[in-house]
């Protein structure tokens, strides 16, 4: 029998994977693993269980994009190899939603129990590691301010709800990108930097795959409100990358200097302080797909 990790998040989405771990439990063991569940405590915890993870064969992940990202940083750390699972949980999981894993517990049991595993890069910023996404300016940090029984509570709705708040503080950033033989400087009101296609419930690079060795950079232009709000209308369609208040960059590296303090994020976590060298990693990840 293969001995499978569950790291599980209780505090992620809306707190009900708890109730369902006997139901996992007795689909993975049909399936031909040994389960153990870990129930993390502290951002400190995750690393400190992964840290003793080293004789499992799969290491299984409940929660959303941050839980994600500090178990994939954890296993780096370790130089831990082993093929991951997730359980889409948290109250966004736009990693999840970019590789089409459902939130439906048999569902998801059933990708891993199929076996069907997909490599894919990981974003490296500084000297941490992102799988889906690095950002920073207006609106960003939103998910690192939201009341957490308010996000449990309103999920998505809470996100929205948080950047109408921030709406009063909008104002615009310098920033200066260096990608390849370019240079831009330029007034922003945002940038992310996709490993996937999606953030914040946005297809922003439709195009894009975690695995195709290439980071997407997008960046919001200093606009006026009217242009703004056209840009987001162009957003919903995904015709915003046409926009001429658009920057948008595809490489393997990029480097970004601000001279502002504006706070950074990745995968909806904090991020670290500019400058931002951010690449590509050499690391890789294999993860249970459909």
């Amino acid at each position: 029998m293969k001995k499978a990790k569950l790291i599980y998040n209780p505090y992620s989405g809306d707190r009900s994977f708890r109730n369902r771990l006997d139901s996992v439990i007795d689909k993975l063991q049909s399936a031909g693993y040994e389960v153990t569940p870990y129930r993390t405590m502290s951002i400190e915890d995750i690393y400190e269980s992964v840290k003793r993870s080293k004789e499992y064969d799969a290491i299984l992940i409940s929660g959303g994009d941050g839980t994600i990202n500090h178990v994939i940083n954890a296993m780096v750390q370790n130089n831990i190899d082993v093929p991951v699972g997730i359980f889409p949980y948290g109250t966004a999981n736009d990693f999840a939603s970019h590789l089409g894993i459902p939130r439906k517990i048999t569902q998801a049991c059933d990708i891993i129990a199929k076996g069907k595993l997909t490599q894919f890069d990981l974003g490296k910023i500084n000297d941490r590691y992102f799988i889906n996404v690095a950002a920073g300016g207006l609106l960003t940090d939103v998910s690192q301010k939201i009341d957490i029984n308010m996000k449990n509570t309103l999920g998505k709705v809470a996100y929205y709800l948080k950047g109408i708040e921030q709406l009063p503080n909008f104002r615009s950033i310098p920033i200066k990108i260096t990608c390849d033989d370019k240079v831009i400087e330029e007034n922003i009101y945002l940038f992310v930097i996709l490993n996937g296609s999606s953030a914040g419930g946005f297809k922003l690079a439709p195009d894009a795959t975690a695995n195709d060795e290439l980071l997407n950079l997008i960046a919001i232009k200093q606009c006026s409100l009217v242009d703004l709000f056209n840009l987001f209308i162009k957003m919903l369609k995904g015709e915003h990358l046409e926009s001429n208040n658009v920057i948008y960059l595809r490489s393997k590296n990029f480097k970004i200097e601000c001279y502002e303090n504006i706070e950074t994020d990745i995968d909806g976590e904090v991020g670290p302080n500019f400058p931002l060298d951010v690449s590509i990693s050499s690391k890789k990840i294999k993860i249970f797909t459909p």
